[in-house]
């Protein structure tokens, strides 16, 4: 294409964002101030990060990825996950996971303690609970006294694997980078996921242990799951947190993201694929970019936006 072509084609991008922009307006004049009402949180951690880098024990245990691993298929699922200090409030959310604590101090092994008595689910995934704020190991097995005792399970050993080999998990999927052998400690602890045949004394262990506790529930998750393990927890997690997505099911490819004021909330339709999509909205919304009431069927061209409004009941 040549430079002035290019150049009109941006142009023509140009105006019809500013055109958008002006349609879209009026709808939050009133209500200058929108913002993120989600029932998921995913706690992020620096200092953890940093312990764990510091020393990975496995070339491939990236914190970012196995973050990634969880927020991909819950964000599908729930339209919205905030991402929150492990300090932060959490009173708001049905689900919150932390991908990778590894550093707990006293402090906030209570607050989550707290949230989980509430009624909140914790999510705690492999090497949470294992050091201090000093990057100490701590004396107690992971995830730490508190956390342990109610859970009602322990890590007894961990295996990260240098070689690439695959340890097998029932459910049919793999964990290639980390591996725990957890140990139920009390009988009402559910193990939700076993070890395979691997390497002999993983062989029929729990991988992942869960257990109510006062009006809500802390799991814990002891492996770097592959994509299939994840999505199947993930649907798991979802389902037992009581979470519900504002817009409902979308096609693949298709992403929500929503914005709540006073008087309306804003759905906002990605079509991330090469192929038109047919989206059954969950009721009547105006179409600020075309005008008038869309739905019941929504048709997004493929790379397209579509922009909806619905008024707060």
């Amino acid at each position: 294409m040549a430079p002035c072509r290019r150049r009109r084609a941006a142009d023509s991008r140009l105006r019809r964002s500013v055109a958008d922009r002006r349609r879209i307006r009026p709808a939050g004049k009133h209500h200058p101030r929108y913002g993120s009402r989600g029932q998921t949180a995913l706690l992020q951690d620096y200092e953890s990060d940093w312990a764990i880098q510091f020393q990975r024990h496995h070339q491939d245990f990236d914190t970012v990825a196995h973050a990634l691993s969880y927020y991909r298929p819950l964000r599908a699922l729930t339209h919205e996950i905030d991402i929150v200090h492990p300090a932060a409030p959490l009173s708001a959310y049905r689900l919150v996971v932390a991908p990778h604590l590894n550093i707990l101090t006293e402090e906030t092994a209570r607050h989550l303690l707290e949230y989980v008595r509430a009624g909140g689910h914790l999510v705690l995934g492999p090497r949470s609970g294992m050091k201090d704020a000093a990057n100490a190991l701590l004396p107690s097995r992971q995830p730490g006294d508190l956390l342990g005792a109610a859970l009602g399970g322990e890590a007894v050993q961990w295996y990260a694997s240098k070689i690439r080999s695959c340890l097998r998990a029932i459910g049919n999927g793999e964990s290639r980078i980390w591996a725990e052998r957890l140990d139920a400690t009390a009988p009402d602890t559910e193990a939700l996921l076993r070890y395979g045949p691997s390497n002999g004394w993983l062989d029929g262990n729990p991988a992942i242990l869960s257990r109510r506790v006062g009006q809500g529930r802390i799991t814990y998750v002891g492996a770097y799951l592959d994509d299939r393990l994840m999505d199947s927890l993930a649907a798991w997690l979802v389902e037992k947190s009581g979470v519900k997505p504002p817009f409902g099911k979308v096609p693949p490819g298709v992403e929500v993201c929503r914005r709540v004021g006073p008087a309306n909330e804003i759905f906002i339709l990605i079509n991330h694929t090469a192929e038109a999509k047919s989206i059954t909205l969950p009721s009547p919304m105006r179409d600020p970019l075309k005008g008038g009431t869309a739905g019941p069927k929504l048709a997004l061209p493929p790379r397209e936006v579509a922009v909806l409004l619905r008024s707060m009941p």
